[in-house]
């Protein structure tokens, strides 16, 4: 084996393809000197007749290997193909003696490759003794484990049922054992943090015993005469505590809000208890709590409150309304009117700043503003009173669901974690403590408001309450929402009773007192009226109630008509105009001061009414000076031929305006200049009385570059355009 080895892989060095190339032919070779042997002992034997088989068979052969290398050499050197078959025969031999004589060489080496063969067999079968030896080991040690696992199971049951028992003897103990450290502190032990302690415990026992008490354990009912003496010398205990605390609060200057966060909070657990334990003793804490309380904030909000009546000054009595007349407003009652701040009657100023300042800011200091000797309209006490009592509500409201809560959840603001019937119960108590507060300040603030004419401090106050009401909501404490909701109630209703007040006075107002002097100036009412009306756009900026803008149409249709009935005071037409035109300018002047949106309808319909009343003006303005061209164009530009028109009539326009027109002008500019105060208006009104002068007189030459057009000379030429313009632009 070893030696054919060495053979095959000393032919794989080189020798490869020559071999095969030899074999193949030898091969062929081979069978060639076998056929012709064969053939000789036919021809030797037989003498002739079988040649012919044996030549077909050679020629077979040769056709079979004629595309071989080594016959088409021989072929193609006209070799004797049996000396040449001989001679690879020998090539042969040769080739196996020498590869006979490498496996003997060979054959130490393979003798030493046996003898590594037979160690690596002694090796193995060691190795295989040591593994068995191994595994049958194993197998011990496994068995030992699975023991080892079955003993752990047993014990980790045993150790859990003994666990479980220990909780349950644990849970009894703790809940039928009374220590005496329990009972002294209980007893003897003043009520502080380690009271508040050993009272969860007894609590906690309690309840335990409680939920026993189905099972028939002796154990509970030898304890429970025990735990009942606790209760009862607990309850009287935390009683006393807490009407002591809540006496505290009836002492002067005290701060109360500090009082429940550091003392009353602190100690809810005893209020719990006694909810719990003794529900009579909890009630009498909570009527308690609220006579106290509540008596001390009604005390605090009077005392307030008639402080603020003694800063408050009056805006507005039941004459200052926009239809009367200033007479109306003097002799027995000019005493009381000095006490009025008559400049912000229809005026807001900086009566928006209760609006537009911070939430936080605006609470008034009584003793403060008496030494400044300060005065305040209503809407900022209305104000400063409101936000006392939205912070003071509202902490009030939270101590009361953290403290009264009628089980052991604490109840945030805002959360609705508590049952209807105990959110119910948490508002109850806070109601009444606060009512009294409450129906004090809606008291005074409809009494105040029934008697009321301001209308402007009405609508801030409207504004306020809807600030306070958003406040609330974002605070998530709707302990107010009654109160804010009833307040709106009042003021609604007087602001728009003073609305109708109002335009009842415009209509009852009696044209010839309000113009004495027949002067076409801007009116005194209207001033009022254009003030009043950005008042109240003001404050229905982001609000668009349609109930103001109803109540502001019907004062502006109202005023109209009176300002026509007023213009009717005038003998001429044009004053009548001037005097509209003044008016409409006035109110114009007023909104477009402001830039908000709610002012855009008032200033469209405004600005279209002065610009209809000043085309009215121009025509009658242009008139008294220029009727003849006036007539003569609107009656030329009626002719369906203008060749009908006589030429004279061209002739006495052109000269009569050639004559009057730079007289005119001047006369023009002095009686706007006189009929208009207002410098901006009257600079407009007489831009537009020129500008249609001039349209009028293009039109006229116009007409006559229609009739004259064949370049016939007149003997009157009218003024040239352009000299007109240049005229007007001095």
């Amino acid at each position: 084996m070893s030696a054919q080895s060495t053979s095959s892989d000393h032919d794989a060095g080189g020798a490869t393809p020559a071999v095969d190339m030899n074999t193949a032919a030898a091969t062929f070779v081979s069978s060639l000197l076998a056929e012709d042997d064969e053939h000789s002992r036919v021809v030797e034997g037989s003498g002739g007749p079988e040649l012919p088989k044996a030549q077909l068979y050679v020629e077979d052969r040769l056709t079979e290997f004629q595309d071989h290398e080594l016959l088409k050499s021989a072929f193609a050197k006209g070799v004797d193909l049996r000396e040449y078959a001989k001679q690879i025969e020998k090539e042969l031999d040769e080739l196996e003696q020498a590869h006979v004589l490498d496996y003997v060489k060979q054959s130490p080496a393979l003798a030493d490759l046996h003898s590594q063969i037979q160690s690596c067999d002694n090796i193995l079968e060691h190795m295989e003794s040591l593994l068995s030896d191994f595994q049958a080991t194993l197998g011990k040690i496994s068995e030992e484990i699975e023991t080892l696992q079955e003993q752990s199971h047993t014990m980790n049951i045993k150790l859990k049922n003994r666990t479980n028992l220990e909780t349950l003897l644990n849970a009894v103990l703790d809940g039928v054992v009374i220590s005496p450290d329990l009972i002294k502190k209980i007893c003897e032990g003043e009520v502080n943090d380690f009271f508040l302690t050993h009272l969860n415990d007894l609590n906690k026992k309690m309840s335990y015993v409680k939920a026993q008490q189905n099972k028939h354990v002796r154990a509970f009912k030898d304890v429970g005469p025990e735990l009942e003496r606790l209760r009862l010398k607990a309850t009287e205990k935390i009683r006393e505590f807490l009407l002591r605390k809540i006496e505290s609060l009836r002492a002067p200057n005290t701060n109360i809000a500090m009082i429940q966060q550091s003392v009353l909070l602190k100690y809810k657990d005893l209020y719990w208890f006694l909810l719990e334990r003794y529900a009579d003793a909890a009630g009498e804490i909570r009527v308690n709590y609220v006579n106290t309380v509540g008596g001390y904030y009604l005390m605090c909000f009077d005392k307030y409150l008639k402080s603020m009546q003694r800063l408050q000054t009056v805006i507005a009595d039941k004459f200052d309304l926009i239809g009367y007349e200033e007479s109306v407003k003097k002799g027995l009652f000019s005493g009381k009117l000095a006490l009025k701040d008559k400049t912000n009657v229809f005026t807001l100023g900086d009566r928006l700043q209760v609006l537009t300042n911070p939430p936080d800011t605006g609470i008034i200091l009584p003793h403060i503003a008496e030494d400044r000797n300060l005065r305040f309209p209503f809407e900022a006490i209305f104000k400063s009173i409101n936000r006392l009592l939205m912070d003071n509500a509202s902490s009030e409201y939270i101590f009361d669901i953290e403290f009264f809560a009628p089980s052991r959840v604490v109840h945030k603001p805002g959360v609705a974690n508590a049952p209807g019937s105990e959110l119910m119960y948490l508002q109850a108590v806070f109601m009444e403590t606060f009512d009294s507060t409450l129906k004090l300040l809606a008291a005074s603030n409809k009494q105040y408001v029934d008697a009321s004419f301001d209308a402007v401090g009405i609508l801030l106050c409207i504004r306020l309450n809807m600030q306070n009401i958003m406040i609330q909501q974002k605070r998530c404490v709707p302990c107010l929402e009654n109160y804010m909701n009833a307040t709106n109630m009042v003021l609604w209703p007087r602001f728009q009773a003073i609305m109708d007040m109002h335009i009842e006075s415009v209509k009852k107002a009696i044209p010839g007192k309000l113009l004495p002097t027949k002067d076409v100036h801007p009116h005194y009412l209207t001033r009022r009226y254009a003030e009043f009306s950005a008042s109240i756009l003001t404050l229905n900026q982001g609000y668009d109630d349609a109930l103001l803008i109803n109540s502001l149409q019907r004062l502006r249709t109202e005023v109209e008509a009176l300002l026509f009935r007023m213009s009717g005071e005038f003998s001429d037409r044009k004053s009548r105009l001037v005097f509209m035109i003044n008016n409409y300018d006035l109110v114009a002047s007023i909104l477009t001061e402001h830039t908000a949106s709610s002012f855009d309808q008032e200033k469209d319909y405004f600005g279209g009414m002065l610009t209809n009343k000043t085309t009215e003006f121009v025509e009658e303005e242009l008139k008294p000076v220029f009727g003849f061209l006036m007539n003569f164009v609107n009656h030329g530009e009626l002719e369906q031929d203008v060749n009908n028109i006589q030429p004279e009539k061209f002739d006495q326009v052109a000269s009569e305006f050639t004559a009057t027109w730079k007289n005119a002008l001047n006369s023009i500019n002095a009686s706007v200049i006189q009929s208009f105060p207002n410098f901006q208006n009257g600079a407009r009104v007489l831009q537009s009385v020129l500008t249609r002068l001039v349209l009028y007189y293009r039109r006229f030459l116009t007409l006559y570059e229609k009739r004259f057009g064949n370049g016939k000379k007149r003997s009157v030429q009218p003024v040239g355009l352009q000299s007109l313009m240049v005229e007007l632009k001095k």
